[in-house]
C-alpha cells in the first residue's frame, strides 16, 4: 500500500483533515451525523457514517482509485477490489464501481448488494 493511501485512511478512519497530492480528507456534521468523506482528484471515492460505508469508483477504473477502494477496506477487514481481464470485482463477485454500501458491526462486515446474494459471509448491495 502506498504512504499516501495509509495516510488517508488513518486520517478516514481516526477522525481529522488530510490533503495530499490527488487525495483528501474531509469531516462534518457531529455525533450520530458526524460523517467521513474521502476524496480522489476532487470525486467523492468514499462516505463513513457510524457504522456505514458507501465506497464508488465514480467511473474511474484505475489503479489509484482501486489501490485508495482497497485501502479503505483492508482497514476494516478483509474485502478487497481486484481486477480480472479489465474487469472489477468485488470480494469476488462482479462490480460496475456504482455506489455500493458497506455495513460494519460488531467487527464483522456485511457488503450487500440489490441481488440479496451472500457469499463468504458477506452481504453486497448497490445504491441508486
Amino acid at each position: 500500500m502506498r504512504k499516501i493511501t495509509k495516510e488517508a485512511v488513518k486520517a478516514f478512519y481516526n477522525n481529522y483533515n488530510y490533503s495530499k497530492d490527488n487525495t483528501q480528507v474531509r469531516h462534518s456534521g457531529t455525533g450520530s451525523l458526524y460523517t467521513s468523506y474521502f476524496y480522489l482528484h476532487g470525486n467523492l471515492i468514499a462516505t463513513k457514517q457510524k457504522d456505514e460505508l458507501i465506497i464508488s469508483n465514480c467511473g474511474w477504473f484505475s489503479n489509484t482509485t482501486k489501490e485508495r477502494l482497497n485501502g479503505i477496506l483492508n482497514y476494516i477487514g478483509n474485502a478487497g477490489i481486484y481486477q480480472k481481464r479489465f474487469e472489477w470485482f468485488l470480494n469476488g463477485e462482479k462490480w460496475n464501481g456504482q455506489r455500493t454500501k458497506i455495513k460494519t458491526s460488531n467487527g464483522q462486515i456485511k457488503l450487500i448488494e440489490n441481488k440479496d446474494i451472500k457469499i463468504k459471509g458477506f452481504e453486497f448491495y448497490n445504491i441508486l
